[in-house]
């Protein structure tokens, strides 16, 4: 049987018009397999990238452990760190390979509250849990003047925390509103009469001010001390000594208390 010319031209047709849509999905799968490996080895770098960056912040980070602890260690033992370091905290500055310089500060961080009670021990646990649930209560949701905080020792600088903090904290410890001020008055008058630091004994005048109870003696001289140990590190690196810092970085830094003298 003969087919005719019309006949033809119509199975050409429906070819090409079968052709024509596996052309544009095949187009369609190789881009999105292009788009998927490409997306894939944009990940992988970035994976790299940041696992490069935080083997360089590791090994900065202990550097600059190691640096703070030779400058910490040449003090003589009975000095307070807290006593040498300038108001901005800046003490050490690192010349670095290729002339740029790392500016070392160190902050005292035990004026902010320890809210992470998970790590206290069992003596303190109920008075560092009311200190959180009080500053909930009186500060709200923005916290206590300096913030919270997770790591370091549960007491409360003598030094540095806010006189608000300092009497919220001692009537939750004493429930007593006459004896949180006493202590809190105590304590701020002790740090203007020396200069903006409280002096070796301001903690006990302040005990002794607020309370006679044995047991609350007890319990505040555990929450409150003159020897903080927990500062926060910042170094910035910097190119020259004008203009913005070219990278920045910081944690919290354990200093060992090197005296027995509260």
């Amino acid at each position: 049987m003969r087919t005719g010319p019309g006949r033809g031209r119509g199975t050409r047709r429906s070819a090409e018009a079968f052709a024509l849509p596996m052309v544009l999905v095949l187009v369609v799968v190789v881009g999105i397999m292009s788009a998927v490996m490409i997306e894939r080895q944009s990940a992988q770098r970035f994976t790299t990238q940041r696992q490069l960056g935080w083997y360089q912040e590791h090994h900065a980070r202990l550097g600059l452990q190691e640096a703070i602890e030779a400058w910490i260690k040449a003090l003589p033992s009975s000095i307070n760190l807290g006593d040498v370091l300038p108001p901005d905290g800046h003490f050490l500055d690192i010349k670095l390979p290729g002339g740029d310089t790392a500016t070392v500060s160190l902050i005292e961080r035990q004026n902010a509250v320890l809210i992470d009670v998970a790590t206290v021990e069992t003596v303190a646990l109920d008075d560092a849990a009311a200190i959180v649930e009080a500053c909930a209560e009186i500060f709200g949701p923005e916290g206590p003047p300096d913030g919270y905080r997770t790591v370091g020792p549960v007491a409360l600088s003598a030094h540095t925390s806010s006189p608000e903090l300092l009497e919220v904290a001692a009537q939750a410890i004493t429930q007593d509103n006459a004896m949180a001020s006493a202590f809190a008055s105590s304590i701020v008058a002790d740090r203007e009469a020396n200069g903006g630091r409280a002096s070796s004994n301001a903690v006990g005048y302040a005990i002794n001010d607020a309370t006679s109870d044995a047991d609350l003696r007890s319990r505040l001289s555990r929450m409150f001390t003159v020897r903080p140990t927990l500062f926060y590190a910042t170094v910035e690196l910097r190119t020259s000594t004008v203009g913005p810092a070219a990278a920045r970085f910081g944690g919290y830094f354990i200093v060992s208390n090197r005296s027995s003298t509260d």
